[in-house]
């Protein structure tokens, strides 16, 4: 007398295994894929120049493909988890405008 079906188990097993694979293999696409600093700046919706800051200060790592200069979308992600909206590096042309309207309230 069988308690278990081997077929089904087997079967089980399978499409476990199966499911697995095919989420392991999404995210190792994700994980190598490198971005140019024009892309990245694109999917974080800042500028390339915010791209290149963040790789001075050491946030993102600097890859080479040649001349030009790559990051890690897994690592542009990770990012981008931890840091909140409000806390990103504010653009130089958002810092100009908020100084000019701060002055034109302080002489209007």
């Amino acid at each position: 007398m069988k308690i278990i079906d081997e077929d089904a188990l087997r079967a089980l097993i399978a499409d476990e295994v199966r499911r697995v694979v095919r989420e392991e293999v999404g995210r190792a696409a994700d994980r190598g894929e490198y971005l140019s600093v024009a892309r990245a700046a694109e999917t974080a919706e800042v500028t390339p120049g915010t791209i290149r800051s963040w790789i001075q200060q050491g946030r993102l790592t600097r890859f080479h493909a040649g001349r030009e200069l790559r990051v890690l979308r897994s690592e542009l992600t990770s990012l981008l988890a931890r840091q909140p909206q409000s806390a990103r590096v504010e653009e130089p042309e958002q810092a100009a405008v908020r100084y000019l309207n701060r002055k034109r309230e302080e002489a209007g």
